[in-house]
């Protein structure tokens, strides 16, 4: 009867455990992690439309790149047949030209320097969200330790001082009373035999409780400071990021100025009726 009483517990706990890691959620939710959760859920919403909102400006920048060498071939062609003009268009579609790399250089910096930072806090906040994940689950576990352990004392004491079960226990345990009479188990023996089984669990769920209370904890804590760093990390590569940015476009314009300003000379020669 031992025997087959320990092997259907064993059957019992496994099943138990695999409903709880299934559908366990968190009962009491800590405000900081809940907060955390709201403010990295918003960021990563934010940066993936930045994101796609700047591809779509990258797209048409490209655009623009075989726009401008294309009306620079256009340009120096067009020299060829109007003699009296050739300088001025050359100039003119050479300029077009250097315009076209002046923005592919633009587009390739903030793609390495500026979406590239974006898409690596977009990888971090699914990151981090995996990691709130692990917390909230390892708090879970911890709360259905601690409410399988109060189940079981329970359990004993009823046993202990000879209480009626009630509800679903109830039948659980008319329908087992009913299978140990059928094999002739005298019903004082089960009794006792239940009560030292529930005393040798609760001390083993003692011991996973503190466990967990201690893992949860810890496991928290990490998380916390992880954000604390997150946070502080996040504000310098973010300006560093719009720094580049910035520092791109000037660049561009600044490129772009040079590039016409070196066309005036040749227009200003054109004779003007």
């Amino acid at each position: 009867y031992e025997l087959k009483q320990k092997s259907e517990n064993g059957v019992l706990d496994t099943i138990g455990d695999t409903l709880l890691n299934t559908f366990s959620k968190v009962r009491k939710r800590d405000e900081r992690f809940v907060e955390m959760h709201d403010t990295i859920t918003r960021l990563s919403d934010n940066l993936m439309r930045t994101q796609k909102l700047y591809l779509r400006v990258t797209k048409r920048q490209q655009d623009l790149q075989q726009a401008y060498e294309e009306l620079g071939t256009g340009l120096i062609d067009l020299g060829d047949i109007e003699t009296g003009m050739t300088m001025a268009l050359v100039e003119a579609g050479n300029a077009l030209k250097a315009h076209h790399l002046a923005l592919r250089q633009l587009a390739e910096n903030t793609e390495d320097l500026f979406l590239g930072e974006i898409e690596e806090y977009i990888s971090y906040c699914e990151a981090y969200m995996e990691l709130l994940k692990m917390r909230d689950q390892k708090q879970a576990e911890f709360e259905d330790l601690t409410e399988y352990l109060q189940q079981t004392v329970s359990e004993r004491e009823r046993l202990t001082n000879h209480q009626s079960a009630v509800g679903v226990s109830a039948v659980t345990n008319f329908i087992k009373g009913k299978v140990r009479d059928l094999r002739g188990v005298d019903p004082a023996i089960s009794r006792q035999q239940r009560i030292e089984n529930l005393a040798e669990r609760i001390t083993e769920l003692e011991s996973a409780v503190d466990a967990s209370r201690e893992d949860s904890s810890i496991f928290s804590e990490l998380v916390a400071t992880e954000y604390e760093i997150f946070g502080i990390i996040k504000q310098h590569d973010f300006k560093r990021a719009f720094s580049a940015l910035a520092a791109s476009h000037i660049l561009f314009f600044s490129k772009a100025v040079d590039i016409w300003k070196a066309v005036i000379p040749e227009l200003e020669k054109l004779p003007v009726e």
